[in-house]
């Protein structure tokens, strides 16, 4: 957020902006106009002004001058030379105004260097004030005829502010009075050094300390100098402030609330929204800021007088009573506002900060309850058009220095609500406490890389979407999403798009081929297949001399140049002994070593690609055991004449990634990776039967969810429990193949750069069961030198797909996008990539899950788990998001962050860290560019303030 922070405000939303950002968001669009209508400190408007058209509104001066200098800030080249003019004539006025007291600021400037507090009070009780008794020599009505600029040295000189202090401040008005540009500005650094040299409370100016009683704050505040701070703001808007000046100019108000609801010119502008801050005590801010007020009107006022003697705090005559801050007339003004939205039907944002805890936290004075607010709303409104949203906070208390645990209340209403409507705050609880399992039937009987777990998607599809609607996907994967949205349950329709053929083949294996097929009939006849085949798995039992059966070998993979396997261990199963370990003999090596049949399966050349472990002259059949591709050619010539094909394919593309060569682990997420050594060579025959098992299971569960369930070919065929299937690139996706403004929700989760190479893990998969694959229009990252598809081309393509998207998902619904990089560079290409699409972020979740590849690997820059991003269709360019922070002050951000974090939940993982929060932070205040040229990943920051556990594989505090 770029805002300059003028006043340590009472109430200020700085903190907040992300919370009420996010939520009026859904009641607006990029462009809109909003008011706000308590501006206060100007941090709402400010916050916002770089993506709607604001108006803001005080009835106190000073705000109403903060709000302009924030919103209508100039140039930094007409700041530079206002600075240079200003402090011209400054240096002129002010040898003037200081010969004037040459002897009182002689002494005060030795006693302060002696630190003589007791000097010094009888200094300012001698000086002629109007509040000291000398009334007689120095009154209201000379000084103000005579207008020689010294109201703050009469006035206030020994109580907030010391003698040459004040001269200073009347100083910095008269050279503000000789100028007539950009003057807000000036009194902005000017409010700002009072408030920072002001001897009083929490630099707020209610009243003065008394001197005796605050001695060393009474020494360090007097030595303070206006000018100092006075610059150091204006450096400050001049190094923040734009270089050219924007031709747009917002409008601000200086009006109590009542006069600018009548006022036409204010209600025929086409407001969109009102967000409302109004005071929530009786404590008036006229109270703790008249000070700024006074110097701003500069008019000698007359001081208050009550019982013979002024007031403690020096209150002048006529200083505004904001009625909100009476408990006899809040409810009344507050009722007149919400009536007013609702006739103009305009959204009411309103804030309001409540104790928690009402037994051990005073409401006495606050003037309307929080559920007299609520009731208000709601009997205005319609109860259906209000919705409540609240955020834990703590509030500066004045009179206490403990802070107050409260909730910061944003009561919504709207005429319609404008965004969608959906309950993230609960969908996130629910993934939140959701244990993400593929274990299903359905997913039980294939591998995909980068399976989703289909309970988190049916949670999405249950939050996001109601009966009818149409979820589309267009990266589908092994089709998780479009298998979940068809079931019977649901009612819904499902559209998915994937570059590759397999996608397609699983879906419709699942719900067309395995439900219709006698499966029993099948695996019988598949069996007596197998049956022949099982004697290449034969060996001698060593203990009985009986003949066992071979469920896996051990061995290291020969080098090219030595055709030699080194078997360490076979494991089988001797029917007469029961013995189950061996050591290989010479039957064993022939058996292995010996390809005996490799006239069905084409030996092709693998693409060359060292990120995937393939090498410059790997072929298909270096995949697997020359027994193991022996055994496979043998099945596919049953295969390949069978009139089952289909079904048979579907049960041999489930066990391929298990029958070639793997580790001891059965690592099937590098397809085409082998290891050289502890290498292992599984049954095939075995595998079949297991996943033969699975599928009589899996017809069983289909028959039960999916008895209504079917593909079609076109969209129009498409009705509820029904899906169309595309195979191609979704760039190329068309409107005749899904029309425009016809998906209700995306879900969705793009490959991630060069870390899944989907199409050259089909490579695999081809010459067994003949499914094409598409390397020319894959959206992926690949250093394979037949292809070569770098990151510019990557993000283009992923550009056009979003674009895509943009048009077929309706204005104002959900996208939803599994994506985990560390890089941030990636994620800050995402971002703009989707927000030039007009897609808002709105929000993020962490899904834990079992570990990838990469996290083992390298468990600390790895994102274990997934993120759900959630975003919302505006069909706007959105305005990229600037601050002014550095990134520095950005990585303090993260690190305060991270540590609430660590000491709210123990020891994270990096995954958990970002998702839990921080990105949301970066993505939301706009800091992610700017944090991304210093930081490759955020672990770089986590590092120089955290301990890093191996063990368990996650940061801790220090």
């Amino acid at each position: 957020m770029n805002t300059i922070k003028i006043l340590n405000y009472p109430g200020n939303k700085s903190s907040l902006m992300p919370f009420i950002s996010k939520h009026i968001q859904k009641y607006i669009s990029t462009g809109d106009k909003i008011c706000d209508i308590f501006s206060g400190s100007g941090t709402v408007g400010t916050f916002l002004k770089n993506d709607y058209d604001i108006i803001a509104n005080d009835a106190e001066l000073y705000s109403y001058i903060i709000s302009s200098a924030l919103l209508n800030t100039p140039s930094c080249l007409e700041l530079t030379n206002l600075k240079k003019i200003f402090t011209i004539k400054y240096n002129l006025n002010l040898k003037k105004l200081l010969n004037t007291q040459e002897d009182y600021i002689a002494k005060e400037r030795f006693f302060l260097e002696k630190k003589d507090n007791d000097s010094l009070s009888n200094l300012y009780s001698s000086f002629p004030t109007i509040w000291n008794g000398s009334d007689k020599i120095i009154n209201v009505s000379s000084l103000r005829k005579k207008n020689n600029y010294n109201l703050f040295l009469y006035y206030y000189s020994g109580t907030y502010f010391g003698i040459e202090q004040a001269i200073h401040i009347d100083c910095v008005i008269k050279s503000i009075h000789e100028l007539n540009q950009h003057v807000e500005i000036l009194w902005s650094c000017l409010f700002y050094a009072m408030s920072e040299i002001v001897f009083s409370k929490d630099g707020h100016m209610a009243q003065p300390l008394n001197i005796q009683k605050n001695p060393s704050k009474h020494i360090k505040q007097r030595t303070k100098k206006l000018m100092y701070f006075f610059y150091k703001k204006l450096n400050e808007f001049i190094e923040k402030s734009p270089h050219t000046n924007k031709k747009k100019k917002y409008m601000i108000y200086n009006d109590d609330i009542i006069n600018l609801l009548n006022n036409k010119s204010f209600y025929n502008q086409n407001i969109k929204l009102i967000y409302a801050d109004p005071p929530y005590t009786d404590m008036q801010y006229s109270r703790y800021y008249h000070l700024l007020n006074v110097a701003a009107q500069y008019n000698y006022p007359n001081p208050t007088i009550i019982n013979g003697k002024y007031t403690k705090g020096l209150y002048t005559e006529g200083r505004n009573q904001s009625n909100l801050s009476k408990k006899s007339t809040a409810k009344e003004v507050l009722q007149k506002l919400f009536e007013f939205c609702f006739e103009h039907k305009i959204t009411l944002a309103l804030s309001y900060a409540y104790p928690k805890n009402k037994n051990n936290q005073k409401t006495d004075r606050y003037t309307v309850s929080i559920e007299e607010l609520v009731n208000m709303a709601k009997k205005i409104f319609g109860t259906k058009k209000v919705q409540i949203e609240r955020e834990n906070y703590k509030h500066a208390n004045y009179r206490n220095s403990i802070t107050k645990e409260v909730y910061e209340y944003l009561i919504l209403c709207g005429q319609e609500i404008h965004k969608s409507n959906y309950d993230l705050l609960k969908l996130k609880k629910e993934l939140n406490c959701l244990i993400p399992t593929t274990k299903n039937p359905i997913y039980n009987t294939h591998l995909y890389w980068s399976q989703k777990s289909y309970n988190v998607i049916d949670c999405l599809i249950e939050h996001l979407s109601k009966e009818n609607d149409i979820i589309f996907d267009p990266f589908m994967g092994s089709g998780v999403t479009i298998l979940e949205a068809i079931q019977n349950k649901y009612n819904r329709i499902a559209i998915g798009c994937d570059i590759n053929e397999m996608p397609k083949f699983i879906v419709e294996s699942v719900i067309d081929n395995i439900p219709k097929n006698d499966l029993k009939t099948i695996f019988n006849t598949f069996n007596s297949v197998l049956k022949k085949l099982e004697s290449y798995y034969f060996t001698k039992c060593p203990s009985c001399g009986n003949i066992g059966y071979i469920s896996k070998v051990v061995f290291d993979k020969p080098i090219r140049t030595k055709n030699q396997f080194i078997i360490k261990a076979i494991s089988y199963n001797c029917p007469l002994c029961g013995k189950n370990n061996k050591e290989p003999d010479e039957n064993d090596y022939h058996m292995f070593c010996n390809l005996d049949c490799n006239n069905f399966v084409l030996n092709k050349k693998l693409l060359q690609n060292s990120k995937i472990a393939v090498g410059e002259f790997d072929t298909i059949s270096d995949l697997f055991t020359p027994r193991n591709f022996s055994v496979l050619n043998r099945i596919i010539s049953y295969i390949n004449n069978s009139k089952e094909k289909k079904i048979l394919n579907y049960l041999l593309m489930s066990i391929i990634h298990l029958s070639k060569i793997t580790d001891t682990h059965s690592n099937s997420q590098w397809p085409l990776w082998i290891p050289k050594s502890n290498c292992v060579e599984k049954n095939i025959i075995e595998l079949l039967r297991k996943r033969m098992q699975s599928l009589l299971k899996c017809k069983s569960y289909i028959l039960n969810n999916y008895s209504n369930s079917k593909l079609v070919n076109s969209f129009s065929d498409l009705t509820p429990n029904k899906a169309l299937i595309l195979t191609k690139g979704s760039q190329y996706i068309n409107s005749k193949e899904i029309p425009d403004n016809s998906v209700s929700l995306i879900i969705t989760d793009p490959p991630y750069m060069d870390q899944v190479l989907y199409s050259e893990y089909m490579q695999l998969y081809q010459p067994f069961i003949g499914l094409k694959f598409n390397l020319k229009d894959e959206i992926v990252v690949s250093s394979a030198n037949e292809r070569k598809r770098n990151k510019n081309e990557y993000f283009s393509l992923l550009n056009t797909v979003f674009a895509m998207c943009k048009n077929k998902l309706k204005e104002n619904h959900l996208m939803c996008l599994f994506f985990h990089d560390s890089n941030l560079e990636v994620w800050v290409n995402l971002i703009n990539i989707l927000e030039s699409n007009g897609f808002r972020f709105i929000s993020q979740e962490h899904i834990k899950k079992s570990k990838t590849i990469k996290n083992i690997l390298s468990p600390k820059k790895s994102l274990n788990g997934d993120a759900i991003l959630f975003f919302e269709n505006t069909r706007k360019k959105l305005p990229r998001s600037n601050t002014s922070l550095t990134p520095y002050e950005i990585k303090h951000n993260v690190f305060l962050e991270a540590k609430k974090l660590l000491e709210k939940y123990g020891d994270l993982s990096t995954p958990e860290l970002y998702d839990m929060g921080i990105m949301e932070m970066l993505i939301g205040n706009g800091w992610l560019t700017q944090i991304s040229t210093k930081y490759k990943t955020l672990v770089d920051i986590f590092e120089e303030y955290f301990i890093w556990k191996r063990d368990c594989g996650k940061w801790h505090l220090q």
